[in-house]
């Protein structure tokens, strides 16, 4: 069976499934250009099939999310109106809290009835069957599936997904049963971005920030009780409830109490007592899981919050956690597809064993569009050496090579690479790329040496290899590598094994034979504000505007003007 996954949110994607193995998946941000677009993925569909050497003929359904969209969001406004109705309020407060959801409620409506429907029916016009998932659900599947885990729990987190911005599961005879779920107007993605877009951010796309000013903070984070009370863990429902301290949840990031408040204080201490937060009420509900499942395997926005992870994994209950790579929306073209596939054929998927799912650089590619570039180039018969030699002279090198990854992460194939050694990277790299960044670069690490570097790394094992938890490093790592230390003493490491990555391995290992030194920065190669790079026109671009002195491009070595 040959299955189209298609999301359409914020980083809308497309993927192909063939007979449970993902063959191809690429966002269409890559594509046009444009960070996180959202809409009908048409090019990245186009994209998707060619490099699984399938057309739409080939296809036997669509699977996509959307199954809730349109519906009344009448057991989220109900369970809101008990909450209010059961707490000791004022009747003043009551009706004013009433309204807001009045208002809430008629403002998801609207966009849930302008958005989704419509999206749907584009994907009718491929004359396909489509097969709806709810927006969690497929997040839950990501999570599930990409594990490879029998048996765990699933927790799913974000901004909002039709019905609910958070749900909980439990796995039964291979299969996913919803434990309980938050409702839309109880956050944990709203809390966050509000707090992002007071600190003067983007929320829904700088929250890492706001992750890396927190750990500059010298002052207790429950120092700021208005944070705390904006969210918190219910236990009887096992959900997250929204609470302001005035008793008002506001919409989504319009919060005038919260705005003033945060210009009393510095940025730091915000962001820390916001962090703080967002770590207590989600360790409180893992921490009240019971039973025999001691894994948790988690998809959704949330979940790139890669400090979060890490506390997580610390968690006395909790024995190892799963990130799917791809955690936002734009996951959701897989796990719809991977829902798809168990439903019509009553079996699991495969595991997604690579990110490598786009498309790839070829020396033709290259050749062509250095051709026409006007930079100098030659062809080196072993770039990988010749690379590690480079890195080792103390050489920033742009490597842009084999399959793009799926996901917000560079792994290797569309990478920066840097010594670790040198601290002072994080500001002048940063500068080149116009990126203003508080978190330092993450280190890829020789998975022969990952023990020396870091502790905890059973806790995450695959975690490790894609970039999404933070782990405690070594005295070693420390000294060896301080560009990729945080100030908080963690690093958010991609571990590099022979199997997973054999081209990186290879350049990783000289690396290690020239300078003793088992890590390198690897930061993705894009400059501020853009995608990470797709082709080799994308990466001739990207070069000419970062200053940057060196590009190996497939088997080519460029020199830069600069």
């Amino acid at each position: 069976m040959v299955i189209l996954g298609v999301a359409f949110l914020s980083d809308a994607s497309a993927c192909v499934l063939k007979d449970g193995v993902l063959l191809s998946s690429i966002s269409e941000e890559r594509i046009n250009r444009i960070k996180l677009w959202h809409g009908i993925p048409h090019q990245a569909i186009s994209e998707a099939l060619r490099l699984a050497s399938v057309t739409i003929d080939d296809i036997d359904v669509i699977a996509t999310h959307g199954e809730s969209a349109g519906q009344p969001l009448v057991p989220a406004f109900e369970a809101k109106r008990k909450l209010i109705d059961q707490a000791n309020l004022d009747e003043k407060t009551k009706k004013s809290q009433l309204a807001s959801i009045d208002s809430r409620l008629k403002r998801e409506r609207e966009i849930l009835g302008q958005r989704t429907p419509a999206y749907l029916e584009e994907l009718e016009r491929y004359n396909k069957p489509i097969l709806k998932f709810s927006h969690h659900t497929a997040h839950a599947a990501c999570a599930y599936f990409g594990s490879g885990w029998e048996t765990c729990y699933v927790l799913t987190a974000d901004g909002w997904g039709e019905d609910a911005s958070s749900t909980l599961w439990a796995t039964e005879n291979g299969r996913l049963k919803k434990i309980s779920n938050s409702n839309t107007f109880d956050s944990l993605g709203y809390f966050y971005g509000s707090v992002t877009r007071c600190l003067g951010f983007t929320p829904h796309r700088h929250e890492g920030k706001v992750l890396g000013l927190a750990a500059y903070s010298d002052n207790p984070p429950h120092a700021h009780p208005l944070i705390d009370n904006m969210i918190r863990y219910d236990s009887r429902s096992q959900c997250f409830i929204g609470l302001m301290e005035n008793g008002i949840f506001k919409p989504q990031y319009e919060n005038p109490e919260l705005e003033d408040y945060v210009k009393h204080y510095s940025r730091e201490d915000i962001a820390a007592a916001t962090q703080q937060r967002l770590e207590e009420v989600v360790c409180q509900l893992v921490s009240d899981l019971s039973g025999s499942n001691n894994r948790l395997a988690v998809a959704g926005g949330v979940f790139a919050n890669v400090k979060l992870n890490q506390r997580i994994a610390d968690l006395d209950n909790i024995d190892e956690v799963y990130v799917f790579p791809n955690m936002g929306d734009g996951g959701l073209s897989v796990g719809a597809a991977w829902l798809a596939h168990e439903q019509q054929t009553g079996s699991k998927p495969r595991v997604m064993d690579s990110a490598f799912l786009g498309n790839n650089i070829t020396d033709k590619d290259a050749q062509t569009a250095l051709a026409k570039s006007g930079f100098t180039y030659k062809r080196v018969s072993d770039i990988e050496t010749h690379v590690a030699e480079l890195l080792a002279q103390g050489e920033v090198v742009v490597r842009v090579n084999g399959r793009m990854e799926f996901g917000p992460r560079a792994l290797g194939n569309r990478s920066i690479l840097y010594k670790a050694s040198d601290a002072s990277v994080n500001e002048w790299l940063n500068a080149r790329l116009c990126r203003s960044e508080f978190m330092p670069f993450a280190p890829a690490t020789l998975i022969e040496h990952a023990k020396d570097h870091y502790y905890g790394l059973d806790l995450g094992a695959t975690s490790a290899e894609y970039m999404t938890m933070t782990f405690n490093c070594t005295d070693k790592m420390k000294r060896q590598s301080p560009a990729a230390v945080h100030v908080d003493g963690t690093a958010r490491p991609q571990l590099v094994s022979s199997s997973r990555y054999p081209e990186f391995h290879r350049l990783l290992s000289k690396y290690y034979t020239l300078t003793d030194r088992s890590s390198v920065i690897n930061t993705s190669f894009n400059m501020h504000e853009e995608p990470i790079v797709r082709t080799s026109d994308d990466a001739i671009r990207a070069f000419s505007s970062s200053s940057l002195p060196w590009l190996a491009l497939g088997n080519f070595i460029v020199q830069g003007t600069d």
